[in-house]
C-alpha cells in the first residue's frame, strides 16, 4: 500500500512527524546531527529532506549523521533492520571519515537505490579502502561512540534531530527545520537573507480513485512542507473543478495548482522543476502518482479496459491477477475488457494477431474460464504454442489486426503507449508510469476494486524504533 506513495517525486511531501520549536544559542562550529538506522524509511526521507536544504548554507552548516543501534554483549552491536543494516552503517561512517566531500552523493545514492556497491563507483570511492577502515575497527569505534551518545540522550527512535546541541522536535521538512536553524544559531549568512513566511494556497484537483494517493496523508504533507499553508481539495468533475482544469489547461488529474507565493518559500527551488507556471500561478502535473483521471471523458460507468501486451509474462501476469480480484471480490459490476496491445517497433507479428483473436473470442466467457485462458498464455513456452492450441475462424484474424491498431492508437492517446500493461477503470487510468512493464501493485489495486478505503487501520508510525 505504502508503494504508490514511495514512487510520488514530492515524497518529503508526505512526511510529517510532530511541531515545536527550538530555543536561540550560539554554536562555534554549527552541525545537524541526525541519528537514524541507514534501513529506516523515515530516516532516510529525513536524510533526503535535510540534504535538500543544507546547500543553502554552504560551508557555515554540516550535516552529521550518526546511527542507532544495539549491543549485545560488550562489543556485538545489532541493529533493528538486521545484518546488512548493522553493515551499511559502517559502510557510511567509513565515507562520512574517509570522503566528507562525497557523503552527501553517496547518501543521496543509496537512499534512492540501496545498492552501496553503485553508489561507490558512481562516487568514485575506493571500496577496497573502505573495507579497510571497517577491518581496522575504527568504524566500529565510531559507532561506538554513536551508540553511547544515543544512550545518554535518550535516543531510540529513526530519525531524531539534534540541531547543534539542542533537540528538535517539530516536522522534518526543509522550510521548518530551515527556520528552526535561522532560529537557533546565530550569524549564519543565509538567515540574514531569508523572508518571512508567506501564505500559499493549495488547491488538489482530483477525480476518480481519490483513496490511491491519500489525500488525508497528502494534505497532513503540504500543510507540514509549508510554513503557512491552506489546502483545498477539487473534484474535477464538480463545475468548480472544471472550471480550474479550463482555465490551467488540464486534461487529466490529479494536479496540484500552486499560489504565486510558492516562489518567495526557501523550498521553491527544490521542486520548481516539478512546475509548470500557468497564468501567475504553478502547476504541478503529478504525473508519478500512478494514476490518472480524465476529465469529461465519456465512460460507463463500472466499465474497466485493460491493454495488455500479450508478449510481456509481466503484462499478462496482472491481468491474471486482477480478474481473479474481481472474481474473489465478487466485483462483477466491472466487466472487464481485455484488449491486446502490441509495442513492438517492428510492426505487428502473426502470432500476436491470432493471441488477440484467441482472448477477443472468449470475452463473454466467465471470468474463471478468461482466467484459465490467459494462465494457458501465460505458461505456454511461445505465443506460436498458444495460437496451435486454440483454432481461429476464417477472418477473425483480420479483424484482431485492426482491433490491435485501435488498442495501439487508444494507449498512444492516453499516454500509455510505452506500457505493457494498463488499466482503465470509470476514466480513470491506474498504472506505474515509472515502471513501464507492470501494472501499480495488485495489493493496491485490492481496496479499490473492494471499495474499502486506503487510509482506514491505523497510521503508520513515522519513526523506527529500538
Amino acid at each position: 500500500m505504502s508503494e504508490v506513495f514511495e514512487r510520488i517525486a514530492i515524497g518529503c511531501m508526505l512526511i510529517c512527524l510532530t511541531a515545536a520549536s527550538c530555543t536561540k544559542h550560539r554554536e562555534e562550529k554549527p552541525v545537524l546531527n541526525l541519528y537514524v538506522m541507514s534501513h529506516c524509511p523515515f530516516g532516510m526521507r529525513a536524510e533526503d529532506s535535510i540534504l535538500g536544504l543544507i546547500g543553502n548554507f554552504g560551508s557555515e552548516l554540516r550535516l552529521r549523521v550518526s546511527y542507532i543501534v544495539s549491543k549485545s554483549g560488550e562489543n556485538a552491536f545489532t541493529s533493528l533492520h538486521g545484518p546488512s543494516e548493522l553493515d551499511e552503517d559502517l559502510r557510511q561512517i567509513a565515507v562520512q571519515e574517509l570522503y566528507g566531500s562525497k557523503f552527501y552523493s553517496y547518501l543521496s545514492c543509496f537512499n534512492s537505490s540501496m545498492n552501496s556497491g553503485l553508489c561507490l563507483k558512481n562516487d568514485g570511492i575506493d571500496q577496497s579502502g573502505i573495507d579497510a577502515f571497517i577491518r581496522s575497527g575504527k568504524a566500529k569505534k565510531i559507532l561506538d561512540g554513536d551508540f553511547a551518545a544515543t544512550e545518554k540522550l535518550g535516543i531510540n527512535a529513526s530519525p531524531t534531530l539534534y540541531i547543534g546541541s539542542h533537540r528538535y522536535s517539530g516536522p522534518i521538512q526543509p522550510e521548518r527545520i530551515i527556520r528552526a536553524v535561522c532560529s537557533s544559531i546565530t550569524g549564519l549568512s543565509y538567515c540574514k537573507a531569508l523572508k518571512p513566511p508567506v501564505n500559499v494556497d493549495i488547491t488538489v484537483l482530483t477525480g476518480g480513485w481519490e483513496g490511491v494517493y491519500h489525500p488525508d496523508v497528502l494534505k497532513e504533507g503540504l500543510d507540514n512542507f509549508f510554513y503557512k499553508a491552506a489546502v483545498d481539495f477539487v473534484d474535477a468533475d464538480s463545475p468548480r473543478g472544471k472550471e480550474l482544469a479550463k482555465r490551467f489547461g488540464l486534461t487529466r488529474v490529479p494536479a496540484m495548482i500552486f499560489s504565486g507565493t510558492v516562489a518567495e518559500t526557501p523550498m521553491f527551488d527544490m521542486f520548481r522543476g516539478r512546475l509548470k507556471k500557468v497564468n501567475g500561478d504553478y502547476v504541478d502535473y503529478m504525473n508519478d502518482m500512478g494514476y490518472r483521471h480524465f476529465i469529461d471523458r465519456p465512460a460507463e460507468s463500472g466499465e474497466m479496459i485493460m491493454l495488455m501486451d500479450v508478449s510481456s509474462k509481466a503484462a499478462i501476469n496482472a491481468c491474471i491477477s486482477i480478474l481473479r480480484l474481481l472474481r474473489d471480490y465478487k466485483k462483477y459490476q466491472y466487466r472487464p475488457d481485455v484488449r491486446v496491445i502490441a509495442n513492438a517497433g517492428g510492426g505487428i507479428s502473426d502470432e500476436v494477431v491470432k493471441a488477440a483473436a484467441i482472448i477477443e473470442g472468449h470475452e463473454k466467457s466467465s471470468l474463471d474460464d478468461r482466467i484459465s485462458l490467459l494462465i494457458k498464455l501465460y505458461t505456454d513456452a511461445s505465443l506460436a504454442e498458444f495460437d496451435r492450441t486454440f483454432p481461429v475462424m476464417r477472418g477473425k484474424e483480420r479483424a484482431a489486426r485492426k482491433e490491435i491498431a485501435k488498442n495501439n492508437a487508444l494507449a498512444s492517446m492516453l499516454g500509455t503507449g510505452g506500457a505493457r500493461f494498463a488499466v482503465l477503470i470509470d476514466n480513470t487510468e491506474l498504472i506505474d508510469p515509472a515502471i513501464s512493464d507492470r501494472s501499480i501493485d495488485i495489493f493496491e489495486l485490492s481496496p479499490i476494486i473492494g471499495k474499502q478505503p486506503l487510509t482506514t487501520g491505523p497510521r503508520p508510525a513515522g519513526q523506527c524504533a529500538k
